[in-house]
């Protein structure tokens, strides 16, 4: 804190508002098992999947809320069956136990003092010291994880210990089911949202044409199905019908026209289809 009380003190101020467990990994107590960041390329993937739909603002806020609930709802089925059935862990970690207990066979494990463990692998140069006692490995995969990384299942193999409870309790069943029990309260009709005060209202934004787009080219009419029909006969004259494929006419067809025949294509590929079986 003193080091950027130094470099910027309105930042030290704005930071002093907040719990130092908050934003410092330093601090954080094991809350985030030393991860301070999520897998945003998959969480962005997931809502632009709902963004595609084209629909409004609210309506897809209200279906991403929906299927939120029904992914919670699936899981906390699922785990709870699970737990009837007398499963400690999830399949995903005895799956991942499984492959790297057979990962481990090769590896060659010696005694040190206080509790550690040299491991090795043949015809290798590394070697990583492993203390189950502290759950690590000089690997940092064992501390991270909170899972047992190849080295400490070697070494678990070795002294013929049971592997699980070197696993943390945030893998189990158990905290899973928990996880998913959350209540969803129902979302209530728009007319009884409260009114929002002191958010600005936002507009789109305006997308000016490219230097080189007249106004003339902007305003294209969109070729009838006479047009289109005339011009796939001519294309399908010049091409060989039977390797050609039905994409490869669509570009064509673009490229003649200069226009954006996406929202046409299923009509226009039943044009295709219909000449190449005439």
């Amino acid at each position: 804190m003193n080091e950027i009380e130094k470099k910027n003190l309105e930042a030290r101020k704005w930071l002093d508002q907040f719990p130092q467990y908050q934003w410092a990994q330093a601090h954080d107590s094991g809350r985030r098992y030393r991860v301070m960041t999520i897998d945003a390329e998959n969480l962005f993937a997931f809502c632009e999947s709902f963004q595609s739909l084209g629909l409004p603002v609210t309506a897809t806020a209200l279906l991403l809320f929906d299927e939120i609930r029904f992914f919670f709802y699936s899981g906390l089925c699922d785990s709870s069956g699970r737990v009837n059935r007398g499963d400690m862990y999830t399949k995903p970690v005895m799956d991942q136990l499984e492959k790297l207990m057979t990962d481990s066979i090769p590896h060659v494990v010696m005694p040190l003092e206080k509790g550690l463990f040299q491991v090795t692998e043949p015809l290798q140069e590394d070697e990583w010291i492993v203390q189950l006692s502290e759950w690590s490995c000089t690997c940092g995969e064992f501390q991270l994880k909170k899972f047992p990384c190849l080295h400490a299942l070697a070494v678990c193999e070795k002294l013929k210990i049971n592997p699980l409870q070197y696993v943390d309790d945030c893998y189990s069943l158990d905290r899973l089911y928990k996880t998913y029990a959350a209540t969803f309260s129902p979302v209530p009709e728009v007319a009884a949202w409260p009114e929002a005060s002191g958010v600005p209202t936002l507009f789109p934004p305006v997308i000016l044409p490219p230097p080189n787009v007249s106004v003339n080219d902007k305003a294209k009419v969109p070729p009838s199905d006479e047009e289109l029909r005339n011009a796939i006969v001519d294309i399908l004259k010049v091409v060989d019908s039977k390797t050609t494929a039905i994409a490869d006419v669509l570009k064509r067809l673009a490229e003649k026209f200069e226009i954006d025949l996406t929202p046409r294509k299923s009509s226009i590929k039943t044009m295709i289809q219909n000449e190449l079986s005439s």
